[in-house]
């Protein structure tokens, strides 16, 4: 969950919406980044999405919240969960143009909480492989 969003007092409106389609939330913790941790987290975007100078500055804002997400298993229709559960939850995260999901797509997390391609809500990965490595990257190394 991005910064402005927990600015805006959303996260537990978030959260909630998270678990109501059937995610259940296995880690959940609060970081501060440093810019340096940032970039860090986001360099896979860097020289491939014009606006990452942007997400860094975004994440660097306040604090973040940091959600290890699963699906619920009577939800499971395979055991490659990993590949389910970020499929499932990028269409209920939404598009990344929070103009198009408050169009097309409004009852989607980046339609109700989104402000623009910055401030869209929550960040959540392209591929299954990375889920891994994200949620690693929070609760192990951050962690520490």
């Amino acid at each position: 969950i991005k910064p402005h969003a927990i600015k805006e007092r959303s996260v537990g409106a978030i959260f909630n919406d998270i678990t109501s389609r059937g995610f259940v939330v296995s880690a959940m913790a609060m970081f501060r980044l440093e810019r340096a941790a940032a970039a860090e987290f986001l360099e896979v975007y860097d020289g491939v999405v014009p606006e990452y100078s942007e997400m860094v500055d975004e994440f660097c804002s306040g604090s973040v919240v940091a959600l290890e997400v699963r699906l619920k298993p009577q939800l499971l229709s395979n055991p490659g969960e990993s590949e389910e559960v970020v499929e499932k939850f990028r269409a209920h995260a939404g598009p990344w143009d929070v103009n198009m999901a408050k169009e097309l797509y409004s009852d989607t997390i980046r339609g109700k909480f989104g402000r623009d391609r910055i401030r869209n809500a929550i960040h959540c990965t392209d591929l299954p492989k990375d889920g891994i490595i994200e949620v690693e990257y929070f609760f192990k190394i951050l962690v520490g």
